[in-house]
């Protein structure tokens, strides 16, 4: 009789993946933004996806939004994506399962080959980015904004943008390494 020892701590995650090149430049390019539907992310990702056309000369091509939150992009909405956008602006990761299912989509829209910000708000950028590791792209472009995003004003929202699009630009610009 043989016995067999399992290590109990199994593994976790996939393997390792990697990022979609960033540009080195915004101009000419096409932005698009994937709305989880959680409130008021479109709005704000929408802003933030303006604010970077009117600063380098690109376009805001797509906005479009999934089915729901708890769940991963359509593969209709994916083929939306990818047939018209270079640079994509995702989430919103500030809840558990949204948190997720954004971090699963971002995943996904890097290995189609298109650099993808994911939106978090700062009480979540963490676990997004824990997320994206579990999902093997610990490097992911994540974009911190203060939140929070429900119960936020229009004006609130728009300040949020504001302050982020500096970052956003170098996120959408450059190709992260692994932590």
């Amino acid at each position: 009789m043989s016995v067999t020892i399992i290590d109990p701590t199994g593994h976790v995650g996939e393997p390792a993946k990697r990022l979609a090149p960033g540009p080195d430049v915004l101009t000419g390019k096409r932005i698009a933004v994937l709305d989880n539907l959680k409130p008021h992310a479109g709005h704000i990702q929408g802003v933030i996806a303006r604010l970077l056309a009117e600063r380098t000369g690109a376009t805001v091509t797509l906005e479009i939004a999934k089915i729901s939150a708890a769940l991963p992009a359509e593969p209709e909405v994916m083929q939306r994506i990818l047939e018209s956008a270079d640079v994509v602006i995702t989430g919103s990761a500030d809840c558990g399962s949204c948190t997720s299912w954004s971090s699963h989509d971002t995943v996904e829209l890097e290995q189609l080959g298109i650099p993808t910000l994911l939106l978090a708000t700062a009480g979540f950028t963490e676990i997004a980015r824990q997320v994206c590791s579990l999902y093997g792209l610990p490097q992911a472009r994540v974009l911190t904004v203060r939140g929070p995003l429900g119960g936020s004003t229009d004006a609130e929202l728009d300040a949020m943008a504001a302050e982020a699009v500096d970052d956003a630009l170098f996120l959408a610009t450059t190709t992260p390494t692994a932590p």
